[in-house]
């Protein structure tokens, strides 16, 4: 790995096996565990942060004159990081107030998933403000997609840019309906999407990885491999 992956080395963060992405439909053998990165420490993790917002700075992220720019961490995982961004972009654009925002999960009543809202106590303080979303692993961009719509939609807002630690699905700031996208670390990890083709782990009867990700869900429904070749998998997605 290039210089900007070593934090993933040093936290042990990549795991082998069977898994399921977040977004249901894809599968892989590889998967970045955002819960080990405590591993390199606060220090090192407070670092990791400001190397993230200081590239998003070379790379020529544009405020669009904004006096205000909220920082989103959407839950859960990437709540604890936007306040350390916040700080670090303040310190360099000083002229500008930044803040720490986030979403908040709760359960859908209709599919029983989870999805993101504002909480209805910071709604009015985001109203018609400026944000820049902060993920911690971009994989098939599903996060920053629902947050990026949320904070318009809802909060009339204006969402300028998204940065991440890793980016493993190839994505752009098309593909994420963002203006502007700055990955720190972007590898391209293989993925199977199996709305297209069947899975070859699947297809070899490797067990489902069900530790992180979205295997625990995936076996509850269909069991591990081997699956009929006719099995229909939709549901764990629609």
């Amino acid at each position: 790995m290039e210089d900007k992956g070593k934090f993933i080395e040093e936290s042990g963060a990549v795991a082998e096996g069977h898994f399921v992405y977040k977004a249901g439909y894809a599968h892989g053998n590889l998967y970045i565990n955002k819960e080990a990165f405590w591993k390199m420490g606060a220090r090192k993790l407070v670092n990791l942060i400001r190397q993230v917002g200081a590239n998003a700075l070379a790379s020529g992220i544009d405020f669009g004159g904004a006096k205000k720019v909220g920082i989103i961490g959407p839950a859960y995982g990437a709540i604890p990081f936007s306040l350390t961004l916040a700080a670090f972009f303040e310190e360099k654009e000083p002229d500008i107030l930044f803040f720490p925002a986030r979403t908040q999960l709760v359960v859908d009543e209709k599919t029983g998933r989870d999805i993101h809202v504002i909480p209805n106590k910071l709604l009015g303080d985001y109203k018609k403000s400026v944000f820049v979303i902060h993920e911690d692993i971009v994989n098939n961009g599903t996060t920053i997609r629902e947050a990026a719509k949320l904070f318009r939609e809802i909060a009339d807002a204006r969402v300028l840019a998204a940065t991440c630690f890793a980016d493993r699905g190839g994505q752009t700031a098309e593909s994420l309906g963002v203006e502007q996208y700055y990955p720190y670390f972007a590898k391209k990890m293989e993925q199977h999407d199996i709305r297209k083709a069947p899975c070859p782990q699947c297809q070899a009867g490797a067990p489902i990885t069900t530790a992180i990700g979205k295997g625990k869900e995936w076996v509850a429904m269909f069991g591990h491999p081997p699956y009929s070749e006719d099995m229909d998998f939709s549901a764990f997605w629609v």
